[in-house]
């Protein structure tokens, strides 16, 4: 299904994305794939974008509020706070992020590594414990997403 072609008919809706390998398309070139949410955590990496690079296992706060919506929150090593809401039939998705001011304020490829590494861990505290915290960078924006597998 190409970019230009997103909506799918209700024959073949999407269900959910629980289970689902995905590319998702944020804006200014954030491109993450695959993405994967299974039922306690979800996977990703980021290809293309800031810190492209990036690998991350999150364990996320799901939640289905309506048939065709689905959400994920959940914090990362470095203090950001990410929401995406995924609306289903149109295959799009609405991202809020908090990002602290060190990150924001930086060159955010800082944030390129695997956050299953001990050392990337300790890299990322020590960015953090510099701070400052606030005031956050807030993004919200609108993306699409496409099944891949």
């Amino acid at each position: 299904m190409g970019s230009r072609d997103r909506t799918l008919t209700l024959d073949s809706m999407l269900d959910s994305i629980v289970g689902k390998t995905i590319r998702l398309h944020l804006p200014n070139g954030w491109v993450f794939e695959p993405w994967f949410t299974g039922p306690d955590f979800i996977e990703y990496t980021l290809v293309a974008g800031p810190h492209a690079g990036r690998h991350a296992i999150q364990k996320p706060v799901y939640a289905r509020p309506a048939p065709s919506l689905e959400t994920l929150a959940w914090y990362e090593e470095t203090g950001t706070v990410v929401h995406l809401s995924w609306h289903l039939e149109s295959m799009t998705v609405d991202r809020h992020a908090a990002v602290p001011r060190w990150l924001a304020d930086s060159d955010m490829a800082v944030s390129a590594g695997d956050n299953q590494s001990e050392e990337f861990l300790e890299r990322m505290r020590k960015l953090a414990d510099q701070g400052p915290d606030m005031p956050r960078h807030i993004y919200s924006d609108h993306g699409f997403f496409e099944l891949i597998g």
